[in-house]
């Protein structure tokens, strides 16, 4: 069985979370960061409008899941959508299987569709490679990039977000968000090959602090580019059954109808 097979990925409203699902999200945040509190991880999860809860078939516990708010702002005359995407974790048992992308990009797609005029990121923060990896092998636009300067009008929207987010631990000089909480050692570790990555070589530049659990504020545009690179990373099991002459059809907009709402 695959691994997304082996998960059952839904979005859940984080008022519908039952204790004990919470106790299983905290436990798979702690066992990746230190200098962290229960408390906290609480109170931010509060902040937030709903879980991609990933929990395994077979034990029913979470094994995976995305924190998220999806709301809008008034930016520069216009008004734009913004998907904040905040804690993040995937137990190992499930690395690699684009478990949670699976459920969040389809319901994206839903939420792009009921505002078709109207500007939409992805906002996120990075203190790890991982997380920056899976925003530029999944964004033909976003920023900071490596090889294309940041356009005024982003970056604007940037420190607009990331004030909004964050507050007083918003540093719109450096582009990070101040933090504490550090990835244990040997987790997602910047081994030589990552550090040579051109994204990755930018994250370090950017963020020298990220030892000490500073993070980047990044953005990514929400647009056709993104489902379409999305949709060629996520449907290969698709064309190789289909090859095998098993005519399956994979529909992204599958769950469009019952993506978040702003």
């Amino acid at each position: 069985m695959s691994k997304s097979a082996r998960l059952k990925v839904a979005r859940v409203p984080v008022a519908r979370l039952s204790p004990r699902q919470a106790d299983d999200m905290w436990e798979l945040y702690a066992s990746y960061y230190q200098n962290v509190s229960r408390d906290r991880f609480d109170r931010d999860l509060a902040g937030k409008q709903c879980v991609f809860l990933g929990v395994e078939r077979a034990s029913g516990r979470v094994r995976a899941f995305s924190t998220a708010r999806f709301y809008a702002v008034r930016h520069a005359g216009r008004r734009v959508g913004v998907y904040f995407s905040g804690d993040t974790m995937v137990h190992p048992d499930f690395w690699g299987g684009h478990v949670l992308q699976r459920r969040i990009v389809p319901a994206l797609l839903g939420w792009r569709l009921r505002h078709p005029f109207r500007r939409a990121y992805w906002h996120l923060t990075c203190n790890g490679y991982r997380t920056l990896l899976t925003l530029a092998n999944s964004f033909p636009e976003y920023w900071p990039h490596p090889e294309r300067p940041l356009p005024e009008w982003e970056k604007e929207l940037i420190d607009r977000i990331s004030r909004d987010q964050f507050g007083s631990a918003w540093r719109p000089d450096e582009g990070v968000v101040r933090d504490d909480a550090l990835l244990k050692g040997g987790v997602a570790p910047f081994t030589p090959e990552v550090r040579a990555l051109p994204a990755v070589r930018l994250f370090l530049e950017r963020n020298p602090g990220y030892l000490h659990g500073d993070e980047l504020s990044m953005i990514g545009r929400v647009n056709a580019g993104f489902f379409l690179r999305v949709a060629r990373k996520l449907l290969p099991s698709s064309r190789s059954r289909r090859s095998r002459g098993t005519r399956r059809r994979a529909i992204v907009t599958r769950h469009a109808a019952d993506g978040p709402r702003c």
